[in-house]
């Protein structure tokens, strides 16, 4: 659904959550701010047809013009699409190493425990 077709409760949810979520990433990733974006509609550039919010931490000078960000996410945004419509998908930055799944269910696991320490939150699975 588009952002406009939430309703309010489902609006509620998602900010808490990316209030939460924002805390833990700030945390972990050492960062001094975040970008939050949201491209609501193909039109605003979103590549995938859901509403999400992108939660970014950032540090001082981590792009030369600080609005360069925006671009940054639209272009890995439509390449990204671009590589999944031909099932190639790849690092995005030839600087980056691949990392394995593995690795990846490590780091998720990390901050799925750092964002449950740190957060309020209502235990929906034990009801």
């Amino acid at each position: 659904p588009r952002f406009s077709e939430l309703d309010n409760e489902e609006v509620v949810d998602i900010f808490e959550t990316v209030q939460k979520v924002s805390k833990v990433i700030e945390k972990e990733y050492n960062a001094e701010s975040m970008t939050l974006t949201i491209q609501d509609g193909p039109s605003a550039g979103q590549t995938v047809p859901h509403f999400h919010v992108h939660i970014i931490p950032r540090r001082k000078g981590d792009f030369a013009n600080n609005d360069d960000i925006y671009n940054a996410i639209d272009e890995k945004s439509k390449e990204a699409l671009i590589e999944l419509q031909k099932k190639k998908v790849k690092v995005d930055n030839e600087n980056r190493k691949a990392r394995t799944q593995d690795e990846m269910a490590k780091e998720s696991e990390k901050l799925r425990l750092q964002y449950f320490k740190d957060c309020q939150f209502e235990d929906i699975w034990s009801s």
